[in-house]
This record gives C-alpha cells, structure tokens and sequence, in this order.
C-alpha cells in the first residue's frame, strides 16, 4: 500500500502541465488576446483585453484547462452596449483565428471559442476601480486573479497543494460552482489552500467542519463571527477577501459541503488513487438489475437553453414531481437528473411502482369550520369506512384515486408548472418508463454510465 507522500507525488506529477503544454496552451491564448484586440481596433471599440481564471494564476491542471480571456469595457458604458460589442469583438476575433464558437450566458452573454488545444471564454466586463463598484458579478473577477497572484507569488509552493485540492475535488463530484454541480469553485479551491497552508491541511480541518457554523474569513473583515452567521444563511461561509459582502462559498449545497468532509475524512483514514481518479462503474445488465429495482423515468424533449438555466429548470422539476408523488402517497427514495442537452431524463426510485387499493385520508379538527363539508362528502358512502373520528380529526378509508406511477406521473407532468421551458414540452408528450424500461429512455453511452452510477449510489471512494 502507497504512502500519503507517495500518493501525492503521483498525482502532482500528472496534473502539473509539463513545460511543452504551457507552452502550446500560451501559444493559443497569445494568438486569441491579439485577435481580439485587432477585432476592437476593427470595430472602433475601447477595451482592454486580460486573461483571468485559473490559466493566469497557473493553477489549471494538465489536460484539464479552460482559459478565461476578459474584454473589459469603461463603467461609463452603457450595459446593452457593453453585450452588444463584447459579442461583436468575441465573434470577430474567432472568425480572425479560425476557431468555432459557442454562445453562453451567466449575468450577461458571452462567447466559448473552441480553439484545438483548448477553450477560451470571452466575457465582457467592466474596469472598475474596486469591488465595491461592480456592475456585474463578472467585474470582481480581475480584483480575485490578482489577489490569488499576488499569494502564490509569495509562496509558490501553493500551487502545487492547489492542484492537488482541483484534483481531488473533481474526483469526489464536488468540483464546480455551477447550479448543474452546486459545488466549489476554482477560487474556492484556491482560498482554502492559502488559507490552511497545504492540501492536506485542508482536509483535516474538513475533517472537523460542520454546516453553518464554519467561516473561514482569509482577510478578518468581521470581528464577530455571529454578525457573519447572521448575515450569511449558507452551510459553508467563506468572506471573499476583496468583498467582505460576498460570500464565496455561497454556491455549496449541503450536500456537496458534507460530501467534501467525509471524502476528506475517508482519505485520511485509508488514502488512496482512486480519490484523484475514480474507477467509472459500469454495469453489465442495466435491465436485469432494473427488474429488481422500483425505478421510472420521465423522458423530455427540451429546447436548446444555457446549461445553468436548463439544470436550474431541471432540479425545480424534479424537486416538483417528487413533492407531487409524495402528495399521492409514493414514497420516493431518490431521484435523479441527464441530460445532454437536448434530452432530459428525469428518474426516480420508489418504494414501490403501485399502491395498495385504499388509503386512510385524514379530515380537519373535529372542532374547524370545515368539518361539516367534510363529513357531508363522505356520510352519504363515498368511502370504505367513516367518517369516524381519531384523536381530534375525521377520518375515512377510501379507495385511492390512483395506484400506479405511471399513471401519476402522466397526471403530474400535464398538469404541474415544473419550470416554464420544460413544461411545453412535458404538455407535448413526455414518455415514461417504468422498471426495465428505463434504460431504454435513452441510447447514449452517457446516459448508460450516468444510470450505473445513480443505480449504485456508492461513491467510487467508498467501492
């Protein structure tokens, strides 16, 4: 068995690009900064062009580098203006290098330029002179490179425990602060290793962490901790150090938060590879393991839409048909989101695919305004026993409207607002699958990999 020192140094040596990736890497982006200030000399338009994120800071991991380049705009620009010739230019400058492009969104649009050794995001922004005058949450995006610089260059060993914390992040599903992922950024990632000293520093103080009542304040804006827990509602709160009114960690969802500190705990009980690098599991007979299990799925056809609006849609629908199951008497154990974009797979499983034929429905208070109209509905029969009373409520057994979850869900997607792209598209005729049927809600690969993974439910560092 490998030493955490061993360990380590393995996975240092592969996620540090090797001298000849750099330099391929700072030959494209060279090439797409001066193609893009060559397209705002074009254009007429005054920018500044800078690289930012993880590729200016070197803490981007080999094989595994997205580039953020910034058109920053003066704040006296009007912010239709700013969208309008900060796509002008990005488009430009990619028609100038030859490269395809695609067209996002975060709080204002923006282009990924998909060059052939990496992609490089284009994102307008304004220079402002501080934090305190952003327009946009992209504005502090300068004011952060230059903070997580200027603390590397002061200690550059850091970059090393940097991309090891990037590493394992990745390698326990926690790694990104977008809504599809909920997890820690690439700045998060960044302050805590500075913050703690090391990568195993990190995950021992994770180890002791605990929902809302951890703050972590690198640059001690607060002096009292319960201003801070006041002020900040989040599991996890980190005081970003160039804005003491933001709070860094605000995108972690509890889960992730607690996913982190048992991976961290887990680690420094056994250490091991498959931390970095999980092994992908993959089951042989999706449809024979889906006829013991009560699983069904919801097939949706969905318009083209920005990645973190379709997720944000997504996890409202699946959150709104679960709640509406519930209602109906299901008990539902977990559920489960793909997508590639085009389709949406919704899955969840359940105690059981059908319920039994009566259920017990409980009344208002004997003593409420509204047990006449209840006792009047079923003293004439429209029930198996009652109306009786238990404890100080009516009561009746009747027979349940709906049994099967087919069926359920027909009713559910038809008639419930789950997020207004994807309900159109349900009201057109969503598909649904019951038990082995499931994996045939979609041919991808990816959807294959995505349904053994969720059908196990066991973290890879704990196979």
């Amino acid at each position: 068995m490998k030493t955490i020192e061993e360990i380590l140094k393995q996975v240092s040596e592969k996620v540090t690009p090797s001298l000849e990736e750099k330099i391929l890497i700072a030959s494209a982006v060279d090439a797409t900064v001066n193609a893009l200030r060559k397209a705002a000399r074009e254009l007429e338009v005054d920018v500044e062009v800078e690289v930012e994120g993880s590729f200016a800071k070197d803490t981007w991991l080999s094989g595994d580098v997205d580039v953020d380049i910034f058109l920053l705009f003066n704040p006296t620009v009007p912010l239709e203006e700013l969208r309008y010739n900060g796509l002008r230019i990005a488009k430009r400058g990619a028609e100038l290098i030859r490269a395809t492009w695609t067209e996002r969104y975060a709080s204002h649009p923006y282009l990924t330029l998909n060059l052939d050794v990496c992609n490089v995001d284009v994102v307008p922004a304004y220079r402002v002179a501080s934090p305190a005058q952003i327009v946009s949450p992209v504005d502090r995006t300068p004011f952060h490179t230059l903070y997580v610089k200027n603390k590397l260059k002061a200690n550059p060993e850091l970059i090393k425990e940097v991309r090891l914390l990037k590493r394992f992040a990745k390698g326990v599903d926690v790694y990104g602060a977008e809504i599809k992922v909920e997890g820690f950024s690439g700045y998060l990632i960044e302050l805590l290793v500075i913050h703690y000293g090391s990568f195993l520093s990190v995950l021992e103080a994770a180890a002791r962490w605990k929902p809302w009542v951890t703050i972590l304040d690198p640059e001690k804006h607060y002096t009292d901790p319960r201003e801070v827990l006041k002020k900040f509602r989040e599991p996890f709160v980190v005081i970003d150090p160039v804005d003491s009114n933001r709070n860094v960690a605000s995108p972690v969802s509890l889960e992730n938060f607690c996913k982190f500190i048992a991976a961290s705990r887990a680690f420094l009980r056994e250490p091991g590879i498959h931390f970095f690098y999980p092994t992908p599991l993959w089951s042989q007979n999706l449809q024979e393991e889906l006829k013991q299990r009560p699983v069904a799925a919801v097939k949706l056809t969905v318009p083209q839409l920005p990645e973190d609006v379709l997720w944000g849609q997504a996890k409202r629908a699946v959150k709104a048909l679960c709640k509406g199951l519930q209602r109906m008497g299901f008990v539902v154990f977990d559920k489960g989101i793909w997508t590639d974009g085009k389709t949406l797979v919704l899955v969840f499983e359940l105690e059981s695919l059908e319920l039994p034929i009566l259920e017990k429905h409980y009344g208002p208070p004997v003593y409420s305004n509204h047990d006449a109209s209840f006792v009047s509905k079923y003293k004439g029969g429209n029930c198996v026993a009652g109306p009786y009373v238990e404890g100080e409520k009516w009561v009746v057994v009747r027979h349940r409207k709906i049994r099967g979850v087919r069926e359920a869900l027909a009713k559910l997607i038809s008639s419930y607002n789950i997020g207004s792209f994807i309900s159109s598209s349900a009201k057109e005729g969503g598909e649904l699958y019951l038990g082995e049927e499931v994996a045939r809600a979609s041919e991808s690969e990816g959807y294959r990999s995505f349904l053994s993974e969720w059908l196990a439910r066991r973290y890879p560092w704990l196979r």
